[in-house]
C-alpha cells in the first residue's frame, strides 16, 4: 500500500512539475520614440536614453493612448546585448492612467544591431527581444493588472517599437 501511495504522489508531483503556465494575450503596445540621447561609455556599458513620445495600446480588454513623457534607459553591454528598462504611462479610452515599467533584453549580432540603430526594418526572427512588463493601475476596472505577471516580445520597426504582451495564467 505504501508503495502504491508513493507512486501516486510521485506521479502527481511529476505531472505538476511538467506543466508550464499558459499565456493569455493581453495587448499590443505601439511605442513611438524620439532619437536616442547617447550618454556614452560608462562602467556598465554604453548608456543611452530613448524618449517615449506616444503610441497606442490595443487588446481585447483594453485600449488607450501612450502618453509623451516616458523613456527607455538602455545599456549596451560589451557582449552586444542591450539591457532595457522603460518607464512610461498610458491613458485608457475610459480615462484611466496606467503606469508601465518594462525590463528586458535585446540580443543581436553586431550587423543586425547596426541595422536596427539605423532604423531599418529587420525581421524579428533575426534577434531576441523579450521583457517582463509590470503594470500599475488604480482601483477599479483595471486593478487586476496589479496582481498579474506579464511577458512580452518586442520588435523594433522603423516608426515604433511593437510590444506584444501576454498575461501568465
Amino acid at each position: 500500500m505504501k508503495k502504491v501511495l508513493f507512486l501516486i504522489l510521485m506521479s502527481i508531483t511529476i505531472s505538476q512539475a511538467q506543466t508550464a503556465p499558459a499565456l493569455e494575450y493581453f495587448c499590443d503596445l505601439k511605442v513611438k520614440l524620439n532619437p536616442a540621447l547617447i550618454v556614452g561609455e560608462t562602467p556598465h556599458g554604453t548608456r543611452r536614453i530613448i524618449p517615449i513620445i506616444g503610441g497606442t495600446v490595443e487588446g481585447p480588454k483594453i485600449k488607450g493612448e501612450i502618453l509623451n513623457g516616458g523613456a527607455d534607459w538602455q545599456v549596451l553591454r560589451a557582449d552586444g546585448v542591450t539591457e532595457l528598462e522603460a518607464h512610461y504611462q498610458f491613458k485608457t479610452d475610459d480615462g484611466t492612467l496606467i503606469y508601465v515599467k518594462n525590463t528586458g533584453i535585446r540580443a543581436a549580432t553586431p550587423e543586425i544591431a547596426a541595422r536596427l540603430a539605423k532604423g531599418e526594418k529587420v525581421d524579428a526572427n533575426e534577434y531576441y527581444f523579450r521583457a517582463t512588463p509590470k503594470f500599475e493601475a488604480p482601483k477599479g476596472k483595471y486593478d487586476w493588472v496589479n496582481n498579474s505577471l506579464f511577458v512580452c516580445t518586442g520588435e523594433r520597426l522603423p516608426d515604433y517599437v511593437l510590444i506584444r504582451v501576454w498575461k501568465v495564467m
